[in-house]
């Protein structure tokens, strides 16, 4: 960090530098946008209160540690503090409880059976398309990057793949 002509680094610019590279950061991570802006803006409040401190040498290798500091720090609270998300909220009649009965189970291992042994059914390429956009969550424009394929062919693949298994499992 430099320092300003008064003695105080110039925390604003490197705000500005690395705000939406934190961000983004921490986005990636938590997957919740107001969670990540919260810990983005006490990165900046941490590289603040050590302005008039020692000038870092290596400044984006700093914010990002500084990052990763509070991510960690958000992880331990979390394995320490109770879930009461739900704690105080009255369901006198006991309806948002779902229990899974043992019919019900029996029949997600049916289902379960059932879309295995459909997916089993389907030419290699489009299973593993499949697998890879509902499972491994990539785009299909990753996907075609992927396999060397247009991603008109992926999306071909997706649909033929899902009408194969609405006709397998009604």
């Amino acid at each position: 960090m430099r320092r300003e002509q008064d003695g105080r680094r110039d925390i604003a610019a490197i705000a500005l530098r690395y705000k939406n590279a934190v961000h983004a950061f921490f986005l990636r991570r938590i997957g919740d946008a107001a969670e990540a802006e919260d810990l983005t803006q006490d990165v900046f409040t941490r590289l603040s209160q050590r302005a008039n401190d020692d000038p870092v040498e290596n400044v984006e290798g700093y914010v990002f540690q500084v990052a990763a500091n509070l991510l960690r720090d958000r992880f331990r609270r979390e394995q320490v503090r109770p879930d009461i998300g739900l704690e105080g909220f009255a369901d006198p009649s006991g309806r948002l409880i779902d229990e899974i009965s043992p019919e019900r189970e029996a029949m997600g291992r049916e289902n379960y059976q059932r879309f295995v042994e459909a997916m089993d059914m389907l030419p290699e390429r489009p299973r593993m398309v499949f697998i890879l956009n509902r499972f491994e969550e990539m785009s299909g424009r990753e996907i075609a990057a992927a396999l060397g394929l247009s991603q008109r062919q992926i999306e071909k693949d997706i649909s033929r793949v899902l009408a194969h298994l609405r006709e397998q499992i009604p």
